[in-house]
């Protein structure tokens, strides 16, 4: 698994405190991509994990799946997000 097209995304939080850290693709195996994935900063500190689509989330992994997508995900933006969501 690889994370493809990592972009940043700089907006302000929304009006219920959420903000989108970036865009990205997974590529799953080589037959297999899934564009157009975000990462969004809960409030709380939290990062969550949304597939592509906005009527809610289409993209059903594992916890330990989605940690290590996280991870590799803030990896690839260079975010100091990593330390903080690895801690």
């Amino acid at each position: 698994m690889k994370i493809r097209s990592a972009r940043p995304v700089r907006q302000a939080p929304s009006p219920r405190g959420f903000r989108t850290l970036a865009k990205f693709n997974i590529q799953v195996t080589d037959d297999i991509m899934i564009c157009d994935c975000t990462l969004v900063e809960a409030p709380d500190q939290r990062v969550l994990l949304y597939g592509p689509g906005r009527d809610g989330n289409t993209l059903s992994v594992s916890p330990t799946a989605r940690r290590e997508i996280i991870e590799m995900a803030l990896a690839a933006i260079g975010s100091e997000h990593l330390e903080q969501y690895a801690a």
